[in-house]
C-alpha cells in the first residue's frame, strides 16, 4: 500500500512537473482563434483585438478564422475537435456554448464538456432596430403597425439571442412577423440598412455605429434599466413589455483537456489583453462593457445564461427547434 501510495504522488508530482514545463514553452506555434460568426460582429472585433494582443505579447501569429453558420455550430464543432494544446482557441458569443442548448433538442457538440472555459470578455443588452422608412418611433408604434400589417414585416437575427429577443416580442404582442435567419448579425443588419428586412435585435457593438449613421432607427433596449452606456435608450420594459429582459456575452474557452499551466498562462494574457484601457474605452463606445473572470467564473455564467434561456422558452411558449 505504500509503494502505491508513493507511486501515485511520484505520478503526480511528474505530471505537475510535466504541466509547468510545457506552459514554459507555450506557444510554439501559430495560434488558430476560431469564430462562429462573420468578420465585423461584435465577437470578431474581440477576437482581432485578441490576436494582436497574443501577437505582441509572445510574437507569434494569432490567426483568427471565421466559421459562419449552423447557429454557431460549425465554429463549435471545429474547436471540439482540436488538440488541447493552447493553440487553438474560440471566441464566441453566448449562442454556441448556452443559448443553443435551450434552442435545439440536440447538437452535435456538447457546450460543457467539449470546452474548457477560459474568461468571458465582454457583454451588453440586445438592441430593438428598425428601418428607418417605417413610421414608428417606438414599440408601441411599432406593435400597431404590425397588426394593420399581418405577416408582411420580417425580422432578421444572426444569433440566438438575437432570435430569441424576436421571439420574445411576437409573443408577448402578439404581432405576425416573419422571422429570416442569417450566418451572422451584420450580414442581417446589411439587409436591414437595405430594407430587405424590417426589424431585427442586433449588439451594440455591430449595431451602435449603424443608429449614429442614421442608417437605422433603435426603438428600444432588452435591459432590466436603462442601460449606463446607452441611457437616453428606453427598455422594452419601460415600453409595457413586462419582463423583457436579455442580453449577450462573449468569451473565450479552449478545446477540453488544456493542461491546468497553460489553462493559466493564457488566462493571465487574455485578461491584460482585455483590460487595456484603450480596448475598453473602445467597446464602451459601442455600448459594450468588458468583463474578465475566471474560468470557474465563466462556467458558472454559462450554466445559469443556459438554465435563463430554458425558462424564457418555456415562459414565452417557444418550442426548441
Amino acid at each position: 500500500m505504500a509503494m502505491t501510495r508513493r507511486g501515485a504522488l511520484a505520478a503526480i508530482a511528474g505530471a505537475a512537473v510535466s504541466g509547468r514545463a510545457w506552459a514554459q514553452t507555450y506557444p510554439n506555434g501559430p495560434i488558430r482563434i476560431v469564430v462562429p460568426f462573420a468578420a465585423g460582429s461584435a465577437t470578431d472585433t474581440s477576437a482581432r483585438h485578441i490576436s494582436e494582443g497574443l501577437n505582441r505579447l509572445w510574437g507569434v501569429p494569432a490567426v483568427v478564422e471565421n466559421k459562419a453558420g449552423g447557429n454557431g455550430a460549425i465554429a463549435a464543432e471545429i474547436v471540439a475537435r482540436a488538440k488541447p494544446d493552447g493553440q487553438t482557441l474560440f471566441v464566441t458569443s453566448n449562442t454556441a456554448v448556452a443559448s443553443n442548448v435551450a434552442m435545439f433538442r440536440s447538437l452535435s457538440y456538447d457546450p460543457l464538456k467539449d470546452f474548457e472555459p477560459l474568461t468571458a470578455i465582454g457583454s451588453a443588452p440586445t438592441y430593438l432596430m428598425v428601418h428607418p422608412s417605417l413610421p414608428v418611433t417606438d414599440v408601441k408604434s411599432l406593435v400597431a403597425l404590425a397588426k394593420q400589417q399581418p405577416g408582411k414585416l420580417n425580422f432578421a437575427s444572426g444569433s440566438a439571442s438575437t432570435r430569441i429577443s424576436g421571439e420574445m416580442l411576437k409573443w408577448k404582442t402578439g404581432i405576425d412577423i416573419v422571422h429570416v435567419p442569417y450566418k451572422s448579425t451584420p450580414l442581417g443588419l446589411q439587409d436591414l440598412i437595405a430594407g430587405h428586412v424590417q426589424i431585427m435585435f442586433t449588439d451594440p457593438v455591430t449595431g451602435l455605429p449603424q443608429v449614429k449613421a442614421g442608417t437605422v432607427r433603435c426603438l428600444g433596449t432588452s435591459s432590466r434599466q436603462r442601460y449606463r452606456l446607452t441611457p437616453e435608450f428606453p427598455t422594452m420594459i419601460e415600453q409595457g413589455l413586462e419582463g423583457f429582459e436579455l442580453g449577450s456575452w462573449t468569451a473565450v474557452y479552449a478545446p477540453a483537456g488544456l493542461p491546468v499551466a497553460v489553462r493559466d498562462k493564457l488566462h493571465a494574457a487574455l485578461v491584460q489583453l482585455i483590460s487595456d484601457p484603450a480596448y475598453v474605452a473602445r467597446q464602451a463606445v459601442n455600448g459594450a462593457e468588458v468583463n474578465a473572470t475566471s474560468p470557474d467564473e465563466l462556467r458558472r455564467i454559462q450554466l445559469a445564461e443556459i438554465q435563463i434561456y430554458r425558462d424564457i422558452m418555456k415562459a414565452n411558449g417557444i418550442e426548441p427547434e
